[in-house]
């Protein structure tokens, strides 16, 4: 059950490839269209882009079928007061959404990379293997493409379209199978690894230079990774041991971290997600337990964000624990964190003493 758990977490923060039947039909915040929020990006000119949708209540569907027809919307709003523009009320990728240095809106499937112009798609690499499927894309400062995923190897996609294939077989990668990305302020490049069902490792990339390292993990699963204001590495990980959920790496050595609340109360459950706004630490705690109802088990979730100045814990009781948490965006414009429901939207100012 706590497999199923994790690869739960995993879908909700690296895509979405189907939508829920939610009871509430309520409005979504700032007129999005829908009844639902996937994902939230900030351009360059610091416009937001959401993806949204709701159910299609035009196609009949069989009662036993497990199937839900869903409408999803790529929307944009120049300003928390300004006018939503729905760009495309069809749309089907389910990557993340991301922005070049050129503000070229970027998002990806199983198998191809794309630049998204309204509700046009230009399809800027796909990949020749189609046992493979890509999980992430990241740009760095250079405005290189980086991508990687199941059976992928790694791919960089320079300004000019031209791609390098990083494999097994041809550089010092260890495995084919990546999972996650980070890329720090330094334009170094952070690889989560997977090198089987039980076991990840990380890969730094940085000048020309790869460095593998081979983490003692007793928790197999890293669920996020992000670098704080003094470029250390947070590593969030989850599985069924309480004790070893976020680990910090300061350049030298390797530190276990206990999340805790503003009491100095250990918060047990998977860090399922790592912010960082340049002062304080964002992580994202989340909890699963297993329940019955007529006669079926299933899962209710609880979630609590924290706060790390790297000295002192504290928990945002803005967020609700029952909702499900879907993304963090820090908006160094507006000095907030946006934090994405899947019926809402939270502020949460950066509130730098």
């Amino acid at each position: 059950m706590k497999k199923i758990f994790l690869y739960v977490i995993s879908v909700a923060m690296t895509g979405f490839t189907s939508c829920n039947k939610e009871k509430s039909e309520t409005p979504l915040p700032y007129g999005l269209p829908g009844t639902s929020i996937i994902d939230m990006a900030i351009d360059n000119n610091n416009m937001f882009y959401f993806v949204t949708y709701e159910v299609d209540k035009s196609v009949e569907v069989s009662p036993v079928s497990s199937f839900i027809p869903c409408i999803y919307y790529l929307s944009r709003k120049t300003g928390e007061t300004g006018k939503i523009e729905i760009l495309d009320d069809r749309y089907t990728l389910g990557g993340r959404l991301h922005f070049d240095k050129n503000n070229h809106l970027l998002t990806y499937d199983s198998h191809a990379i794309y630049r998204i112009d309204g509700s046009v798609r230009h399809v800027i690499f796909e990949t020749p293997n189609k046992a493979s499927s890509f999980s992430f894309i990241a740009v760095d400062n250079d405005n290189n493409i980086w991508a990687g995923g199941h059976q992928t190897g790694l791919y960089k996609i320079d300004n000019q379209l031209n791609v390098t294939h990083y494999r097994v077989d041809n550089s010092e990668l260890p495995t084919n199978n990546l999972s996650d990305i980070h890329i720090d302020k330094n334009n170094d490049i952070w690889i989560v690894t997977k090198l089987n069902w039980n076991k990840q490792g990380l890969l730094k990339i940085s000048n020309g230079q790869w460095v593998v390292y081979d983490l003692d993990l007793k928790n197999p699963v890293i669920t996020s990774l992000i670098t704080d204001k003094n470029g250390y590495l947070w590593i969030g990980t989850g599985w069924d041991n309480v004790d070893q959920t976020l680990l910090c790496y300061n350049g030298t050595s390797w530190e276990t971290v206990n999340p805790r609340n503003e009491k100095n109360e250990i918060v047990e459950g998977t860090v399922s997600y790592l912010q960082s706004d340049g002062h304080k630490l964002y992580v994202l705690v989340t909890k699963a337990k297993i329940k019955a109802k007529d006669n079926t088990e299933y899962f209710s979730y609880s979630h609590e964000l924290l706060t790390f100045d790297g000295v002192k814990w504290n928990k945002v009781y803005e967020i609700p624990e029952g909702d499900w948490l879907g993304n963090l965006i820090v908006d160094d414009y507006r000095q907030v964190v946006w934090v994405i429901t899947f019926k809402d939207i939270f502020k949460i100012p950066f509130h730098v003493d």
